[in-house]
C-alpha cells in the first residue's frame, strides 16, 4: 500500500471471496466490503453512496473507459484506479 494510504479493510463476511471492483463482470450484483485509500478518497466514495455493506450492480465494465455502477438507483462512473481500490464480494441471492 502506498505511503500515507489507509485502509478500512475488515474481514469478509460469508458470501464469497473479496475481490477488486475492477474484476467484477457486467451485470453482477456485489456488496462493498472495504475501500482502500486515504480519508479523502473514502469520504468521496461514501458521499456517492458507497458505504460498507452497500449493494450495487456493475452496469458496464467500460473497456476502455470508466466502470459504470448502479447504486441506490443512481449510476456512477469510477475510473480503473479507483475501481481497483474498492473491494467487494458477490451479493447473496
Amino acid at each position: 500500500m502506498p505511503h500515507g494510504a489507509q485502509s478500512n479493510s475488515t474481514p469478509a463476511p460469508a458470501g464469497g471471496p473479496v475481490l477488486p471492483l475492477s474484476e467484477v463482470l457486467t451485470g453482477q450484483e456485489v456488496v462493498l466490503s472495504a475501500i482502500e485509500g486515504g480519508r479523502r478518497f473514502q469520504h468521496r466514495l461514501t458521499e456517492m453512496g458507497l458505504t460498507p455493506g452497500a449493494r450495487f450492480e456493475v452496469v458496464n465494465r467500460g473497456r476502455p473507459g470508466p466502470l459504470v455502477i448502479s447504486v441506490k438507483g443512481t449510476r456512477l462512473m469510477l475510473g480503473r484506479g479507483a475501481a481497483r481500490r474498492v473491494h467487494v464480494r458477490p451479493a447473496s441471492p
